[in-house]
């Protein structure tokens, strides 16, 4: 297990239900260095969207367990079983930042 420390990433909170809601639909792009944060998360979709997101499915300790990449506008990813939160990075920043399967990443 590796610890992936975000520091270059400004991530922000979809905290409260309005948040959760809009999340990115209100963009027309999301930076190299930005993210979007859901707690409480689950599965997501793209719907509506205007450009490919990648999706890190967290677990209560922020371990990742699931990874999609590139995931285009208008298309559909379900959480897997002890999905607790939901990264959304702009599309490259998965590779970028190396984020993989079983790191634990700290942010915010």
């Amino acid at each position: 297990m590796t610890i992936n420390k975000l520091s270059e990433v400004q991530v922000q909170f979809a905290d409260t239900w309005l948040k959760r809601l809009v999340g990115l639909l209100a963009h027309r792009s999301l930076g190299d260095n930005e993210a979007m944060y859901f707690c409480p998360g689950g599965s997501i979709h793209t719907i509506g969207m205007r450009f490919p997101i990648d999706v890190v499915y967290l677990d209560h300790h922020k371990k990742v367990l699931k990874v999609e990449v590139e995931m285009r506008p208008f298309r559909l990813s379900f959480a897997p079983k002890g999905t607790c939160s939901v990264l959304e990075l702009s599309a490259g920043n998965v590779k970028r930042t190396g984020i993989s399967l079983e790191d634990t990443l700290e942010f915010g």
